[in-house]
């Protein structure tokens, strides 16, 4: 065996020897990271009750129209010669607004004339026709057949002067039609003509022009789902917002409710008609209003931030149930038990507000719910979704969290004007460890919860104005992550920057 062998043999050998030792290097530090810090009891983030006032509100987008409008169309085709309104014209009822060429229908009016005077002139010859003939058969000098053929011209000719007479009233009302008049005091909001031109009514009436009534009195078209209509109620006051005024917000009075539904691409939505005083013309038709419905509003009630009612345990910690009386009305009892994060019912999960609300999110609401999230919940939302999309990808469905579009928790029981619903809150309390350590301890009490405003949530019985609940978990740093060319590697890479093993 040449020494260049035994060289190559010696150099792959101390290569495998050094991958060794890192790797058990590795796993001793990773074993020492992890036991020091389950060590190490958990921190968590407390909130004081307080009271304060609440509002329940109801999200609905629609567009501002004016509370009357009219569309003025021709009953008539011909040129329009003359206009009279603009764009933002004001006008009174009965003004001139447009003018049709009337040449056509002036010629129509002279023939439906001439053809009514042949009629007339027609008729007195029937009528001194019968007259003689009435005398003449009076004297038995014709039959009585001539004198019923006589009686009969007349009757003619008085039917047809009666026509005649229809086609003149009729050539005056289409001459009449050539001036477009305004049908109400109002403001032209659009004008679909010009001088000119040629407008056809022979299939249907043109839109010529289109008057709002008043503009200091408007209203919204808003589109309210089919989960939130039941909180809707007429008289109910709103505040809503327009992208030309994002600083300012206008209120607003709930008119209608109405019964017809609206369907768009699946999604049921009702109109409700909002009142609004458009007093200083700032608002304009078309204009999209983001409004809030407040559906209901309580004053200094008990609250609690909505970040208690997303936390749950950690795995491994010490959880003292109580069986509070509010669900029942029985007496209190505690059992000491051992919690994880896994045992947590479907009902006590993470639960977005939409969920709850039983509607679908928008992607800002979406992102901003979760940037509130602590890193821990952060985590769990994300394994949870991870979990849904591969049980949805088999075919499966949502495992029991449905879909329905509201982000994989359809199924939870949201707060909805028929009651209140009860959950499990979790209180901080200071426990002995027999040492005479104090180690933290979570209690976790069944609440009843009455309206949220997507922030906090009122507290109606269970929990008292001196206790704290657990919002959730402090924050740890993250372990530091070496990063190669080929990507993330726990502890680095051995080989280098491309990653490969001994050859």
């Amino acid at each position: 065996m040449s020494s260049l062998g035994v060289k190559r043999r010696k150099s792959s050998w101390s290569k495998w020897v050094v991958l060794l030792v890192v790797l058990t290097a590795a796993g001793t530090g990773a074993y020492w990271y992890f036991n020091r810090e389950s060590g190490k009891p958990a921190e968590y983030r407390t909130a004081k009750i307080s009271p304060g006032d609440i509002t329940q509100t109801v999200t609905a987008n629609g567009q501002l129209t004016p509370v009357k409008n009219v569309q003025v169309g021709s009953q008539i085709s011909g040129t329009i010669i003359e206009i009279s309104a603009d764009f933002n014209s004001k006008v009174k009822k009965g003004e001139l607004i447009a003018k049709i060429d009337p040449a056509t229908y002036e010629r129509n009016l002279s023939q439906a004339e001439a053809e009514l005077a042949n009629a007339t002139a027609a008729q007195e010859l029937a009528d001194l026709n019968f007259k003689r003939g009435k005398e003449l058969f009076a004297n038995k000098l014709i039959s009585e057949a001539d004198y019923n053929r006589a009686e009969v011209d007349l009757h003619q000719a008085q039917a047809i002067v009666k026509m005649r007479q229809a086609n003149v009233e009729r050539a005056k009302v289409d001459l009449d039609r050539t001036k477009i008049f305004a049908p109400i005091d109002g403001v032209v909001i659009s004008r679909n003509i010009e001088e000119g031109q040629t407008v056809a009514a022979s299939f249907n009436t043109p839109t010529l022009f289109l008057i709002a009534n008043d503009l200091a009195k408007m209203q919204i078209e808003a589109a309210v789902s089919e989960a939130d209509v039941g909180g809707v109620q007429e008289g109910q006051q709103v505040s809503f917002s327009v992208d030309a005024f994002p600083t300012r917000s206008f209120p607003g009075v709930v008119k209608q409710v109405r019964y017809q539904p609206v369907t768009n691409q699946n999604v049921v939505t009702y109109t409700s008609i909002v009142g609004v005083d458009n007093s200083d013309l700032k608002l304009r038709p078309g204009m999209t209003a983001n409004a809030s419905i407040v559906v209901k509003q309580k004053k200094n009630a008990l609250r609690i931030p909505n970040s208690a009612l997303r936390f749950r345990p950690p795995e491994g910690s010490t959880v003292q149930v109580v069986t509070n009386a509010v669900a029942g009305g029985g007496s209190l009892t505690n059992q000491t038990v051992g919690s994880s994060a896994g045992a947590a019912t479907q009902a006590e999960m993470l639960v977005p507000p939409w969920a709850a609300e039983r509607r679908r999110p928008t992607q800002e609401e979406r992102e901003k719910w979760e940037s509130s999230l602590t890193p821990e919940q952060r985590e769990q939302y994300r394994q949870r979704m991870e979990r849904m999309r591969a049980r949805f990808a088999e075919g499966g469905g949502g495992g029991g969290f449905g879909g329905g579009g509201l982000g994989g928790f359809a199924a939870f029981p949201s707060t909805t004007p028929d009651g209140p619903r009860t959950q499990t809150i979790y209180v901080l309390e200071n426990k002995s460890d027999g040492v005479g350590k104090p180690k933290p301890a979570l209690k976790g009490i069944n609440v009843k919860l009455g309206i949220t405003d997507g922030t906090n949530t009122e507290v109606l019985e269970g929990l008292s104005e001196s206790d704290l609940v657990v919002t959730g978990l402090m924050a740890s740093e993250p372990a530091p992550v070496a990063m190669g060319s080929s990507g993330p590697a726990p502890f680095g890479s051995p080989f280098g920057r491309g990653g490969r093993g001994p050859r």
